[in-house]
């Protein structure tokens, strides 16, 4: 089984890769930690196409997204160290996203053709503080199976287990 975990550094996060080894068991499995970053050329974008005048951009861009790609790097690798002592074969995988982070981690399991793509909720207000914008969009738009690991959650327990939120592909 390869699954793919989305990480961004949050506890939620570390709270997926803990359970997602406590409902997995023994299993062999292996993980591919993903950790997606933005080009500032994306975010301006961004901003523009929601209404923003400017985004104040560095004058050292290229500098700018190789620092954000490093830090990408060190957050995905810290990521996979996470679950391999959680006991997954795991590697780090970084990329930029050219689009938004959702489509990216759903066309780098594509690629990979992952088993199971597995990430934390975002804490947000009202409704989204179960499932955020970014996993929301994985949830309805994956091909695959998703285990979203809500807020709070407590890794291994059987709380988190009937917590987290499995969609099947077809979902």
């Amino acid at each position: 089984m390869t699954i793919l975990i989305s990480y961004d550094g949050s506890t939620n996060a570390d709270a997926a890769i803990a359970t997602a080894a406590a409902l997995l068991g023994p299993k062999e499995a292996s993980a591919v930690v993903l950790a997606v970053w933005e080009p500032l050329l994306v975010q301006a974008l961004r901003a523009e196409r929601f209404g923003s005048m400017f985004l104040a951009v560095p004058s050292d861009v290229v500098g700018e997204d190789k620092q954000t790609a490093e830090a990408a790097r060190h957050l995905a690798e810290h990521g996979a160290r996470l679950a391999g002592e959680a006991g997954f074969d795991a590697r780090a995988l970084w990329i930029a996203d050219r689009r938004n982070i959702a489509n990216a981690i759903i066309e780098n399991a594509d690629e990979l053709d992952v088993d199971l793509i597995v990430m934390g909720a975002r804490g947000l207000a009202g409704i989204s503080a179960y499932i955020g914008s970014v996993s929301n969009h994985v949830l309805q738009h994956a091909h695959r199976p998703v285990l979203i690991v809500p807020a709070g959650s407590r890794p291994g327990s059987e709380a988190a287990a009937s917590e987290a939120t499995p969609a099947p592909a077809d979902g």
